[in-house]
């Protein structure tokens, strides 16, 4: 990120917010602590995660693993909003979370080859566009450049950031075709109708998430979609009134035991709001399984998902 880069983004995000992000991101003591609404990070400790794929090899699991992580498989299902507008019946969401995208060389184009032929009418990016949580991240762009080309549709893409991933990384990801929500929103429109997208800063890791910033420009009442990293700030989104909380970060466990039960899921939020469609109150939600992988490349009895949401007005 250039010098032009950094004041662009501050002017767009506010010295408090940029200043923030920087602080943590360079603050070594957050590795297992952190400032969020998670507790523990273990995934963060780098011999953790090196003894899981060193007991993969040696139990000659690990290609299996990786064959898993990558059989991508496209699910759809639908969705009943509270208060949608006409115009927005039947919107198909592509849903596509945790991409861990320099995990594996030509990710990207392997997510594109999966959506062929798939039809939607917006595509959201929940965060986690790295495999890493630190270091160089020159290949992203690269692999975004393969996976955007799959991902034309009228409204466009949208994307937040996750606790892998750093501000820096902002322009690199927007330059690709992504439209990214720092605790802001967009409108979406169909004649006279609108429907708000409403984008959140890291709430698990770095806890810069802002409700009242990113709903500034929203008129009251206004229906109103969130994306957000983690499940992690479900009762807020339903007192700000959102008919759809999109999430993912768990990887639905990642390496599961026989059925998908997760032993370990570094998230705070009730289990059955983990992975998949969950409901509170009026709001809707869904916590993605996630589509790629981070830590070790390997996923065990919990696929790798993308999700296409069809809205349908609640009745």
């Amino acid at each position: 990120m250039d010098e032009n880069d950094l004041l662009t983004l501050r002017d767009r995000i506010g010295d408090a917010h940029l200043g923030a992000r920087l602080r943590a991101q360079v603050d070594r003591t957050l590795r297992l602590r952190g400032r969020g609404r998670g507790g523990l990070h273990f995934e963060n400790l780098t011999f953790a995660m090196d003894s899981v794929g060193l007991i993969l090899r040696l139990t000659g699991l690990y290609r299996l693993g990786q064959r898993n992580a990558t059989a991508l498989a496209v699910r759809q299902r639908s969705v009943a909003f509270p208060g949608l507008p006409p115009a927005f019946a039947g919107l198909r969401i592509l849903h596509i979370s945790d991409l861990h995208l320099d995990g594996y060389p030509g990710f990207g184009g392997r997510i594109a080859a999966a959506l062929a032929g798939q039809r939607f009418d917006l595509a959201v990016l929940t965060g986690d566009f790295r495999f890493y949580d630190t270091g160089s991240y020159a290949q992203l762009g690269r692999e975004l450049d393969a996976l955007l080309s799959a991902l034309a549709c009228c409204f466009g893409v949208y994307g937040i950031l996750g606790n892998h991933d750093f501000i820096e990384m902002a322009p690199l990801i927007e330059k690709a075709g992504v439209r990214l929500l720092l605790n802001e929103a967009a409108p979406l429109r169909v004649g006279d109708d609108t429907l708000w997208l409403v984008g959140l800063d890291d709430a698990h890791f770095y806890g810069l998430h802002d409700f009242e910033k990113a709903l500034a420009g929203v008129p009251p009442g206004a229906p109103r979609i969130l994306l957000v990293h983690s499940p992690e700030v479900i009762p807020e989104a339903a007192a700000h009134g959102f008919g759809l909380y999109l999430a993912g970060h768990t990887h639905g466990g990642q390496i599961c035991l026989p059925g998908g039960f997760a032993p370990y899921v570094n998230v705070r939020c009730a289990r059955s709001q983990m992975v998949g469609a969950w409901r509170h109150g009026q709001m809707e939600g869904y916590t993605s399984a996630g589509t790629g992988s981070s830590g070790v490349f390997a996923r065990f009895f919990c696929p790798p998902e993308i999700v296409i949401h069809e809205l349908q007005a609640a009745h």
